[in-house]
């Protein structure tokens, strides 16, 4: 399921974006680069939702399911790790094997408050990748997991999305291998060249 944005417009006092234009092909991983406030989040916001542009519109073929890993890891503190994972209606054995897989099944009866940083964040990358979406998002995904868990998880990222859209924010340019295509917002918008 692709992605249509059409002469979109949106202003926070001064304009974030004027009459920008993009597709996102369906079933491909797309990257979004650029620097801090150049709105990557807001476009994400818009796309879900959450943010209404001022003008334009952002186009479906069907109203999509989407499943998000935002910048916040938005974990309910009281609830073990496995818990968090398991609101979302997955199933326990996928759950579990994603567990194992990012070095946490040790820990899963563990509330959200009493892991680190990293292991939140692996919980919360688990919760979006054992939702069944049409459109994946992730925003900094990676942020705070170590480099050498950080492959594993990546390895993970790229089997669930193969062929899914799926588009990804980050500031780390080896980030971008997952994709198939990484864009520049700031490039985009003056009307440059992408990545």
């Amino acid at each position: 399921m692709g992605i249509v944005l059409k002469h979109i417009y949106k202003s926070f006092e001064k304009p974030v974006f004027e009459d920008f234009n993009y597709i996102f092909e369906s079933g491909k991983t797309t990257a979004l680069t650029g620097s801090s406030g150049c709105g990557k989040t807001t476009l994400i916001n818009m796309i879900l939702g959450f943010e209404k542009a001022d003008r334009g519109e952002i186009l479906f073929v069907k109203k999509p399911v989407f499943s998000v890993v935002f910048q916040e890891d938005r974990l309910i503190d009281s609830m073990s790790a496995k818990e968090n994972i398991l609101l979302n209606g997955c199933d326990e054995t996928e759950c579990d094997y994603y567990l194992k897989k990012f070095g946490l099944y040790e820990s899963r009866n563990k509330r959200a408050s009493q892991l680190s940083g990293g292991m939140k964040r692996r919980i919360a990358i688990i919760r979006a990748l054992t939702y069944e979406a049409d459109i994946y998002i992730f925003d900094e995904p990676f942020k705070g997991i170590d480099e050498d868990m950080k492959e594993k998880v990546i390895t993970s990222v790229c089997e669930k999305i193969k062929g899914k859209t799926s588009l990804l924010i980050t500031h780390d340019y080896s980030d971008t291998k997952i994709a198939d295509k990484t864009i520049n917002i700031n490039s985009l918008k003056n009307g440059g060249p992408n990545d």
